[in-house]
């Protein structure tokens, strides 16, 4: 909102206020940090994050002011980014950034602008809401985008930008579903020749083949039909770059939509993981150092086998969880790959034409999911439902997703302990670690969900804690498209 220029005396005030402010950092700078315990360490890490947000969503206000008043112009710069590229010395992208945030939190977002203000969430957080609101179909009603910012906002108590930025996508693919569903748009999940006497074609759950669309090519039937279907495809964003550097090494850097994204992890990930030296020594390599050597092995292996195709290519296996109720048309839950990314429902439609359709009932009408005392490690059909059940490491905060994961028994099965879901978790290898040498315990819910009580050295009361990165995104969004 622009505001009429402010009076002598008040721009006076504010100054004043800006050089106490300085001094008193000036102050602090210079103050005894290491005298600190660490309770008091953490409690100053803490207040001083609150009072950086406070004083950068005043910052905000600022830009707004200058954005509003035209005042760049005046200074001798084309336009708001270009004068603050110049003072502020940043890049033209965060400059581009900051007068998009100013602006937004300044109107139409101003929920999002209070709780910056009050240094309840992050700068960062704040970034993501506004990007994540602008993304949403622009037929989206007032009061559904009102509902959509308060639900990003809730969610901000809890997530990172990164998890927050998942979750409004997951919340722009549901509200794109809703607008575009229709009765007779559905993903038919039945065999080829199959009658609509079968199980699947009724939507009842059960295994079966991908049916097609008519389009014979795994491809929408018509130009006409993505254009109704509101979408672009993703895969038309991808790009990959590759170019030669003075000292002989290559760069390589791109983007990808999040099936081509998952396809790389699901084919990286198992040649990246960390490999003991004989005499039991961890890997030196860096991570970024693995996935390196990772795609170098994977690029040799391709090559060695002889397995690319002249012309043509294979299919390649991915694992996409998709709701029953979504594959048979009748929910706007996203589908989603094995790394948490919401697919568009005009991939789904594609990958639905030519795919394997397989079940996870997590209770005793579907598969086997106890295998009793007589194995001990986890099976495929176990490892599956944990997957769906836990959706990576269960430990509260952890975000790696469920490839990096192991089971673990909560019971031991040296002790007893069965091999089922009801007994397992999954856990990274840092967590199972700490499960098993720092006095945690872990148990199920009354929800059979994980849940995890600290020792008593980290909280005397032992209440228990859970993941939020394990809640499955349909789960938090169920509601903000109804109605």
């Amino acid at each position: 909102m622009v505001s009429n220029p402010e009076s002598p005396s008040r721009l006076h005030a504010l100054a004043d206020e800006s050089t106490a402010m300085s001094a008193r950092i000036d102050a602090m700078v210079d103050g005894p940090v290491w005298s600190l315990s660490d309770a008091g360490l953490l409690e100053l890490l803490l207040a001083c994050s609150v009072a950086l947000t406070r004083l950068a969503a005043f910052r905000l206000q600022i830009v707004a002011e200058v954005h509003g008043r035209g005042l760049a112009r005046r200074a001798g710069a084309c336009d708001t980014v270009a004068l603050l590229r110049e003072r502020l010395r940043v890049r033209a992208a965060d400059a581009s950034r900051l007068v998009d945030v100013a602006v937004a939190v300044d109107g139409p977002l101003a929920a999002t602008g209070k709780r910056l203000g009050a240094g309840e969430i992050s700068v960062e957080q704040a970034q993501v809401i506004v990007a994540g609101m602008r993304s949403l179909p622009t037929t989206v009603t007032v009061d559904v985008r009102r509902r959509a910012e308060a639900f990003l906002l809730r969610q901000a108590d809890e997530f990172d930008p990164t998890a927050l930025a998942r979750l409004a996508r997951h919340l722009r693919e549901t509200l794109a579903w809703a607008d575009a569903h229709s009765g007779d748009d559905t993903l038919d999940p039945a065999p080829a020749g199959g009658s609509e006497d079968d199980d699947s074609a009724r939507g009842e759950p059960g295994d079966g083949e991908g049916g097609s669309d008519g389009g014979g090519d795994g491809q929408s039937s018509g130009p006409d039909d993505a254009a109704a279907a509101g979408g672009e495809d993703p895969a038309g964003r991808r790009r990959l770059s590759i170019s030669e550097l003075p000292g002989g090494m290559t760069r390589i850097s791109g983007e990808l939509d999040p099936e081509a994204a998952a396809l790389l992890r699901i084919a990286l990930d198992p040649l990246a993981a960390p490999r003991p030296a004989v005499d039991g020594a961890l890997d030196p390599r860096s991570p970024a150092r693995r996935r390196a050597d990772a795609l170098v092995d994977l690029v040799t292996r391709t090559l060695d086998a002889a397995m690319l195709p002249v012309g043509g290519g294979v299919r390649p296996h991915l694992t996409v969880t998709i709701p029953w109720s979504t594959m048979v048309g009748r929910s706007g839950v996203p589908a989603t790959t094995g790394w948490g990314q919401p697919l568009p429902r005009e991939v789904l439609r594609r990958l639905a034409c030519d795919a394997s359709v397989s079940r996870i009932i997590l209770d005793p009408a579907g598969v086997p999911l106890d295998v009793g005392r007589t194995q001990r490690t986890v099976t495929a059909d176990i490892r599956r439902a944990l997957v769906a059940r836990d959706n990576g490491c269960a430990f509260p905060t952890c975000d790696r997703p469920a490839s990096w994961t192991e089971a673990h028994h909560i019971r031991h099965w040296i002790v007893g302990g069965h091999t089922s879901l009801d007994n397992c978790v999954l856990l990274c290898g840092h967590h199972h670690r700490v499960i098993h040498h720092q006095g945690w315990t872990v148990r199920l819910g009354p929800d059979r969900r994980p849940e995890f009580l600290p020792p008593a050295w980290i909280d005397a009361s032992r209440t228990p804690r859970r993941n939020p990165y394990s809640r499955h995104p349909h789960d938090l969004i169920y509601g903000i498209a109804a109605g």
